[in-house]
C-alpha cells in the first residue's frame, strides 16, 4: 500500500490465519501494480538453504506436478542417479536480511528460542545482515548456552537492541501476538481497503517518529501484558 515495493518473492502473505490472505496484496497483484512470485514453503526454504550453502541451486520434490512451475524459474530435470524427476530451485541471496531474535551479544552471536523457521539460512545467505534483538546480553551468557546460537557473529553486520521488536506478532517465551491490534488493522482494511492501510501507516508508522513512539500508541492492556512478560523473563 505504501508503494515502496515493485515485486514480492514469498511463500505466504498474510497477517495471520484468522484473516486470510492479504486483501491489499491481492488487489495490487490483480491490478498489476506489483509482481508476486509465489513459492511453496519448502520451495523458498530450499532457495535460502542453497544460498546459505553457497551453491547455485538445490533439488527438491516440492511443487512438482503443480501450476506453480508455470510461473517460477525452477527447472525440472531427470535425476542422473535414480532417473526420477526432480526440480532444481535457484539460490536466493538477499541483499539485506533483517531478523529478530530473543537475545544476542554485542558481537552479533544470535540466539533463538523455539522454532527458527528460515532465520539461519536467510542470515547465512544474506549479503548484509541486521539483527534486532529483545536484549543484548553478555558474551559469557552466550558461551554458557552456545547450542542456542543460531547465527554466529561473523555472519552478522549489525545488532540492535529493540525490546518488543516482533510486536504486534509474537516472540516465543516473551509475549504472544496482540490479536486485538491485528484485528483492528484487518477491520480497517475490510472497511476502507487501501485507504484503511494508508490510515494505519499514517497513524502508527509515519507520525510516530520511532518504534518507541509506535509502542506508545498501543492500548495499555496490550502493552502491560507484554511488559509483564518481559519483566518476568529479565527479572525486572
Amino acid at each position: 500500500a505504501s508503494g515502496v515495493a515493485k515485486k514480492f518473492i514469498t511463500a505466504w502473505f498474510s497477517i495471520g490465519v484468522p484473516w486470510g490472505v492479504s486483501k491489499i496484496m491481492r488487489k495490487f497483484v490483480e491490478e498489476g501494480k506489483v509482481e508476486m512470485e509465489e513459492w511453496s514453503h519448502l520451495g523458498i526454504a530450499s532457495r535460502y538453504q542453497a544460498a546459505a550453502m553457497g551453491v547455485p541451486f538445490l533439488p527438491t520434490m516440492s511443487m512438482l506436478g503443480s501450476d506453480y512451475l508455470k510461473h517460477l524459474p525452477g527447472k525440472e530435470i531427470k535425476c542422473p542417479f535414480t532417473g526420477q524427476k526432480v526440480l532444481l530451485v535457484p539460490a536466493l541471496f538477499p541483499d539485506a536480511t533483517i531478523i529478530h531474535v530473543q537475545r544476542a551479544d554485542k558481537y552479533g552471536n544470535l540466539q533463538v528460542d523455539g522454532m527458527p523457521f528460515c532465520d539461519r539460512e536467510i542470515a547465512l545467505g544474506g549479503t548484509k545482515v541486521i539483527a534486532t534483538t529483545e536484549q543484548i546480553v553478555d558474551s559469557e551468557r552466550i558461551r554458557s548456552d552456545n547450542d542456542r546460537t543460531l547465527v554466529p557473529f561473523f555472519a552478522v553486520d549489525a545488532v540492535v537492541e529493540v525490546p518488543y521488536g516482533a510486536y504486534p506478532s509474537e516472540c516465543q517465551g516473551l509475549y504472544e501476538p496482540d490479536f486485538d491490534h491485528l484485528d483492528m488493522y484487518a477491520k480497517m482494511i475490510e472497511e476502507a481497503g487501501v485507504d484503511g492501510a494508508m490510515q494505519y501507516l499514517d497513524k502508527y508508522i509515519y507520525r510516530t517518529g520511532s518504534f518507541d513512539g509506535f509502542l506508545d500508541l498501543i492500548p495499555l492492556k496490550s502493552y502491560a501484558k507484554i511488559s509483564r512478560s518481559m519483566r518476568i523473563l529479565y527479572g525486572k
